[in-house]
C-alpha cells in the first residue's frame, strides 16, 4: 500500500472515488507482483496450463482489489481520526 499518499494532507478533503484512481496504478503493480509469485510457483511445481493461468490471473485482480480496499480503509480511518481531532495530538 502507498503509505505516503495517506499521510498527505490532502487525504482527508480528496473524494474517495479520486484518491481510488490515483492509486491504480499502485495497485496494478502489487497485483502484477503477486501474480509473478503465484506463477513461478506453480510452474515450478508443473501444475496444467489452465491453471497457472487461471491462478495467475486471480492473484492479479485479488492483488489490485485488496490494495485499493486497505487504501479505502486506511483513507476512511484517517478521516475519522481528522474528524474527532486526533489528528492534532503529537505522537509520543
Amino acid at each position: 500500500m502507498c503509505y505516503d499518499r495517506l499521510v498527505e494532507d490532502d487525504v482527508v478533503e480528496t473524494r474517495l472515488p479520486d484518491l481510488l484512481r490515483s492509486e491504480l496504478r499502485c495497485a496494478l503493480r502489487n497485483g502484477a507482483l503477486a501474480g509473478v509469485m503465484v506463477l513461478a510457483v506453480l510452474v515450478f511445481e508443473g501444475a496444467p496450463p489452465w491453471l497457472v493461468a487461471a491462478s495467475t490471473l486471480g492473484a492479479v485482480v485479488l492483488g489490485a482489489v485488496l490494495h485499493q480496499g486497505l487504501f479505502a480503509v486506511g483513507t476512511l480511518v484517517q478521516r475519522a481520526r481528522a474528524r474527532s481531532g486526533e489528528a492534532d495530538v503529537p505522537s509520543a
